[in-house]
């Protein structure tokens, strides 16, 4: 019984590889570990709106004489959409001014008077209440010069509210009172039109606060850094991304309680006006850079219970086992935090196969 059993031992032991030396030569396919700078995109839905969208409205009151653009159009700042009335202002705004040439004439002549009883009153040539009158009539005059100074000035004001400009440039939205009509300053009737400005455009949209927190994270520890402020780019519906970069201009100090996100802007070139307001699009951010990082592929890492693996290749070309920390993952690929340096080689296809000190070749 003794000799059975020894020998079904000697016999286990030669059939079954003792060391992983023994094992076959296993084709795999490495990669040489290399550092390089990078940026971390991340995409979010974003809303497209004007940068600016005002609402012309009328300052006087009048019939509507004239619209000077065709409804749609782009117009630019300082053009005259419409003329309310102008020529009741204008005739209101000679009246003033002609009143005004009156008032100051009469001061002047109430000047000279004042000087010239008051070169009489030092010889006492004229009497107190003599001297009294004339100041009292200087005064008088200027302060109706100056009243009607202020008419003038009010006047020019109305006159000049008379031709209504448009305040931004931008393109126009249909109008809301046609030639002919009785314009008042009140409410909705004073309302003309409403301009957007296209160019730049801006992108409205939101961020989960855990993502930002990610980007701070990366900064604060060391590991990136902004270079500039964030850059962006712009995805259409079909795919499509538009030619010009833009960058974050806004992110607000408040995380929404509900939805746990943080709003954010970001303003685009928009030269040929081809971005409308209210298109929903992607926005791809371009993180902070991490500079020198080493990038592998999700392929060649193996997660065991002594934790996040990769297999190192020797120049032997054998294998070991390396624990490996992940930074973060973009897409297929994973960035280290520590575990490997630049010019080591680790195999990437094939690691579930090899097992330590296992001699590995390269798959042709």
């Amino acid at each position: 019984m003794a000799k059975s059993l020894l020998l079904f031992v000697l016999c286990f032991l030669v059939v079954t590889p003792s060391q992983a030396g023994d094992a076959p030569v296993a084709l795999v396919r490495t990669m040489t570990v290399e550092t390089k700078d990078i940026a971390p995109i991340a995409d979010f839905v974003g809303k497209t709106a004007g940068s600016l969208s005002v609402q012309v409205r009328a300052q006087v009151e009048g019939i509507l004489r004239k619209r000077n653009y065709r409804e749609g159009d782009m117009v630019k700042k300082g053009d005259v959409l419409f003329e309310i009335a102008p020529e009741i202002y204008k005739a209101n705004f000679d009246q003033a001014k002609a009143k005004t040439e009156q008032c100051r004439a009469e001061y002047e002549n109430a000047r000279l008077e004042l000087n010239r009883v008051m070169n009489l009153f030092k010889q006492n040539a004229v009497s107190q209440k003599t001297r009294d009158q004339a100041v009292s009539s200087a005064n008088s005059t200027k302060a109706n010069l100056e009243a009607a100074e202020a008419n003038q000035e009010d006047a020019k004001i109305k006159l000049d509210y008379a031709y209504v400009t448009a305040p931004v440039t931008g393109y126009t939205s249909k109008e809301y009172q046609t030639e002919g009509n009785l314009i008042s300053t009140a409410g909705d009737a004073s309302l003309l039109t409403e301009i957007v400005q296209l160019d730049p455009i801006y992108v409205d949209f939101s961020l989960p606060h855990m993502t930002l927190l990610k980007m701070q994270s990366l900064v604060t520890r060391g590991f990136a850094n902004w270079t500039d402020k964030p850059k962006t780019k712009i995805r259409f519906a079909d795919d499509s991304v538009y030619e010009h970069e833009g960058e974050i201009n806004f992110f607000d100090h408040k995380v929404d309680p509900v939805t746990s996100v943080v709003r954010a802007r970001a303003s685009f070139p928009n030269p040929e006006g081809l971005v409308l307001p209210g298109q929903f699009v992607r926005i791809a951010i371009k993180g902070p850079v991490l500079s020198k990082a080493i990038i592998i592929p999700k392929s060649s890492i193996l997660q065991t219970q002594q934790g996040t693996m990769v297999m190192v290749v020797d120049k032997e070309n054998k294998v070991m086992s390396r624990e490996v920390k992940v930074l973060m993952n973009i897409d297929d690929n994973a960035v280290l935090e520590k575990g490997l340096k630049a010019g080591e080689r680790i195999v990437i296809e094939g690691i579930g196969k090899i097992r330590d000190g296992q001699t590995v070749r390269e798959a042709s």
